[in-house]
């Protein structure tokens, strides 16, 4: 079973929808299905954003579900090949992210950090993460955080 692990930072619901969108897009043109863990519902953010785009729309993207759901969810979802985003406090991402883990299913986990949160944990979620999620794509947090060495392995 291999699990990729991703993270993203992000300061408000508007900026993660926007920060994500083109990686998204990507992942749903290479036929990647994608499964979100919500603590809250971000959908009205995610209409707001797809409509002020130059007044386009993309459809896929917004089939997506994007209202919230509890991690108790996940023991019923099949996570083989796909990408679940999971959005929320630290708790509620370590408590997906267990739940994710201990599934015999190959997938990729991008866990959403606010900053706020975040900040303060940086060198250790970034040691728990193969990659970075930004507007540029996949990044090693190395490419991204001068300075940054890791630490640990990932667990």
């Amino acid at each position: 079973m291999n699990k990729k692990r991703l993270c993203c930072f992000y300061v408000n619901d508007i900026h993660l929808i926007t920060m994500l969108l083109p990686y998204i897009n990507e992942r749903i043109n290479e036929s990647t299905e994608i499964i979100t863990v919500l603590e809250s519902d971000i959908s009205k953010s995610v209409k707001k954003v797809m409509n002020g785009i130059h007044g386009k729309r993309s459809e896929s993207l917004l089939k997506i579900d994007w209202k919230n759901k509890g991690v108790d969810e996940l023991y019923n979802i099949n996570v083989q090949d796909k990408l679940i985003l999971v959005y929320g406090n630290d708790e509620f991402i370590k408590e997906a992210n267990i739940i994710i883990s201990n599934k015999n299913e190959n997938c990729e986990i991008l866990n959403c950090y606010e900053m706020m949160q975040g900040s303060a944990k940086l060198q250790e979620i970034l040691d728990k993460h193969d990659k970075v999620v930004n507007t540029a794509g996949e990044k090693y947090p190395e490419e991204l955080f001068t300075g940054y060495t890791k630490k640990v392995a990932i667990s």
